[in-house]
């Protein structure tokens, strides 16, 4: 290249700084080093604000072959904290516990540079178990980590042990997560205590803390709190008036109902249960408690089974792997409503049908199981029942490895959709030769004017090829009666996504782009019946 052409490298450091900080990680930014003389100079001025271990050490050294070699990364870190003398907005620190002797300093450096946001996370490598000059776990965090006017964001992600501190004063921290951290319930209050401005607040599996009891905290909007072990958490008292957001979580579910006492603001507009094994009553009386409540999400909530949804203001609701046989909705603003389940659907009974106003109602159905034990008749009226209720249906099925003996009759048992089908989402997880016949289930009964694919490419490709062959009479068609190959009258690429494109494109430039296309790009069909 030319230097007339080479007008990246005559831009300003800062601007060049700029542009590197978008690429993924450090060691992209360190190759641009090696292109000339100006960016080797624009790489040794370069602000470095993450530092993980192995991307300076080989992962095998560093797990297995001791302290000794990690001079390499002790030196890169050092030199790269010179850098930032004059400022340091971001400090992330992956590092495994044999480097804890040089982990008070960078922090402390960190700090004079009055670091804005820190994230710390020490793991083991092994060797802290053999070799008894190695500090053992965990890792006590410095006081002064806690005593800082300028720290905005603070994130302590390993066994790093939070005690001994008698005051905490953090009068600009906005946002605080602690996973896996190990706390006591006197601790958790005087740390909260120190956070007068906190927005954000995430508690992940931190012992021996047993209840989680905020209160105080005016600007707090949103709270995580995710426990995994039984119960390691039985109290939980969230009282905010500024409170948008709650989820809570548990690793894993039991099959009883665990006793959790849960209280939490009535401004409460985002709620999440996971895994927690309660009633329906108790579900009940708990959400009545939200009057603002406008998105509900239950994932694994394995001891309900008939629920009431009653709110006037709710717009989206997702019910996942919860095992239900009963739901009725009283929510006339309801936009979006998905399912998913492993077993048969649930009766759905509403206040006001139909909701012409849901514009997304998603379902996600696992045949991961023998499905000649599924009915599928039952299936089908339900997608019945639902499209009466529900305007508009997006249907996302995940279908696995369907057995080759099922196939008589399929056609006749399965229909995954209903006639108020307009847009139509797919993910596929089947054979080759189960794809059209999928597709033949999916079109026996509803005309969608819209359909997204979300496939490998031999799928993908297979669809592509029915949509683009299909004719006014197709030849070889077995059906005595027209089916919907008869009357599907044209079928338009709308988009690609990841792909930039100007206008609809033509079936060749799609069947060129397949082969490179990921599984997770999203190709949009229009479709004309």
């Amino acid at each position: 290249m030319d230097d007339d052409d080479d007008k990246i490298s005559t831009l300003p450091e800062p601007m060049k700084h700029h542009i590197l900080s978008f690429l993924p990680s450090i060691k992209e930014v360190a190759r641009t080093s090696s292109l000339s003389e100006s960016w080797l100079q624009t790489w040794r001025s370069f602000q470095i604000t993450d530092f993980e271990q192995w991307l300076v050490l080989p992962r095998y050294e560093i797990l297995y072959r001791g302290s000794e070699y990690n001079d390499p990364c002790v030196r890169f870190v050092d030199s790269a904290l010179m850098r930032s003398r004059h400022g340091m907005p971001r400090f992330r620190l992956i590092v495994t516990l044999d480097m804890a002797p040089h982990i008070d300093r960078w922090l402390g450096t960190a700090l004079d540079y009055h670091v804005q946001e820190l994230s710390l996370n020490i793991t083991s490598n092994g060797m802290d178990l053999f070799d008894d000059d190695l500090p053992a776990l965990p890792y006590l965090i410095p006081g002064k980590v806690l005593s800082c006017e300028f720290i905005k964001s603070l994130t302590l992600d390993s066994p790093v042990k939070i005690d001994r501190i008698s005051s905490v004063s953090l009068p600009s921290l906005r946002s605080l997560h602690l996973l896996y951290s190990l706390i006591d319930n006197q601790m958790f209050r005087t740390l909260l205590g120190g956070c007068p401005l906190l927005e954000g607040l995430s508690v992940i599996s931190c012992s021996p803390l047993s209840e989680l009891k905020v209160s105080n905290l005016n600007y707090l909007k949103r709270v995580t709190v995710v426990s995994c072990n039984d119960p390691e958490i039985n109290a939980v008292s969230i009282q905010s008036p500024s409170l948008e957001s709650f989820s809570l979580k548990s690793e894993y579910g039991c099959d009883k109902d665990i006793g959790l006492v849960v209280n939490v603001s009535s401004s409460l507009r985002y709620l999440e249960i996971t895994n927690l094994d309660k009633t329906d009553d108790w579900l009940r009386q708990f959400l009545s408690k939200f009057p603002l409540l406008e998105s509900l999400t239950l994932k694994g909530c394995r001891l309900l089974q008939r629920i009431k949804i009653s709110n006037p203001l709710l717009k989206k609701m997702s019910i996942k792997n919860c095992g239900l046989v009963d739901i009725r909705i009283d929510a006339p603003k309801l936009s979006s409503f998905y399912y998913e389940t492993r077993r048969t659907l649930p009766s759905v009974w509403t206040e006001n049908p139909p909701y012409s106003s849901v514009v997304g109602l998603g379902f996600r159905y696992y045949f991961a199981e023998d499905p000649s034990s599924l009915c599928f008749e039952e299936l089908r009226e339900s997608f019945t029942r639902w499209s009466a209720i529900f305007g508009c249906l997006e249907s996302t099925v995940l279908f696995y490895e369907m057995d080759e003996g099922m196939k008589d009759g399929m056609n006749e048992k399965l229909a995954l959709s209903a006639p108020g089908v307009h847009h139509l989402k797919l993910v596929f997880d089947a054979t080759q030769s189960s794809c059209l016949l999928i597709l033949d289930c999916l079109f026996s009964t509803c005309r969608p004017t819209t359909i997204l694919l979300r496939l490998s490419y031999p799928l993908l490709k297979i669809i592509c090829e029915v949509l683009a062959s299909r004719e006014e009479n197709p030849k070889g068609c077995p059906c005595e009666v027209k089916c919907w190959k008869h009357e599907l009258k044209d079928a338009k690429i709308d988009r690609v996504e990841g792909i930039q494109h100007r206008g609809p494109l033509d079936w060749h430039s799609l069947f060129n782009l397949l082969p490179t296309l990921l599984a997770s790009n999203e190709v949009r069909f229009r479709l004309q019946w």
